[in-house]
């Protein structure tokens, strides 16, 4: 027959290891334990655009417009780049795209990012650089 002490000794081990699970598990989360095969990876391109005074929305409009294709997190405006004449402004735009896995951020750029970026009405792109590796997650 188990005896009162050995009772109280098997329920306190199993609230042990109960306790020690749920600490375990809220370390893991805490600590944000990520998947080893998941890749993330941010690039940047540099670009040179016009955007009409005339046709489509404003500079502030079409910088919005830019930050809503996909995979584009940032678009920043180098302030050494900025220019306008009577019918356009000149802006360089230096923007960041993230992609995940083993994407070709060069396939990106062309079939996604350009195509993007000539969709917006009154921006016409004057230059577009090479796709640097920004940073990875």
């Amino acid at each position: 027959m188990i005896s009162l002490h050995q009772m109280f000794l098997s329920l306190l081990t199993k609230k042990c290891n109960n306790m020690k699970t749920l600490l375990e598990n809220w370390n893991k989360f805490i600590n944000e334990d990520k998947d080893p095969r998941y890749v993330q990876k941010i690039y940047q391109v540099i670009t040179k655009v016009r955007i009409s005074k005339y046709k489509g929305g404003d500079r502030e409009q079409s910088f919005t417009e830019v930050r809503g294709i996909p995979e584009v997190t940032v678009v920043n405006v180098d302030p050494t780049g900025t220019g306008h004449d009577d019918n356009y402004y000149y802006s360089t735009l230096i923007i960041k795209f993230e992609l995940v896995g083993n994407s070709n951020p060069k396939a990106y750029k062309e079939q996604v990012l350009l195509p993007g970026l000539r969709a917006i009405k009154g921006l016409e792109v004057r230059y577009i650089g090479d796709v640097k590796e920004f940073g990875q997650n």
